[in-house]
């Protein structure tokens, strides 16, 4: 089996931060290996990753989005509530 991959060695692999795989991992956009105490990558699943050029349509990118969207979903939703709760009280003010 190959050695599994540590935030610092995807930092160093892709160029970026490690703040930025932490960040990525946070959004649920990484996934580290299960089963293990430590957080870790398999080479396999990285190579998955990498398989797509890290572009607007990347798994990454689409992975943040799709994040994104569920967070706007709940937001809207809430939204509504509090418009529906705003002309509930509305209407009796104009109905006196």
């Amino acid at each position: 089996m190959d050695r599994l991959l540590t935030q610092q060695d995807l930092a160093k692999r892709w160029q970026v931060s490690v703040r930025a795989i932490e960040k990525w991992r946070a959004e649920g956009i990484l996934q580290p290996a299960k089963g293990i105490p430590a957080i870790r990558f398999t080479p396999e699943y990285i190579a998955e990753l990498e398989g797509v050029e890290l572009a607007k349509t990347s798994p990454l990118q689409v992975k943040r989005l799709e994040r994104e969207i569920e967070d706007l979903r709940r937001e809207n939703e809430e939204l509504k509530g509090i418009i529906a709760k705003v002309l509930a009280e509305t209407s009796k003010v104009i109905n006196l």
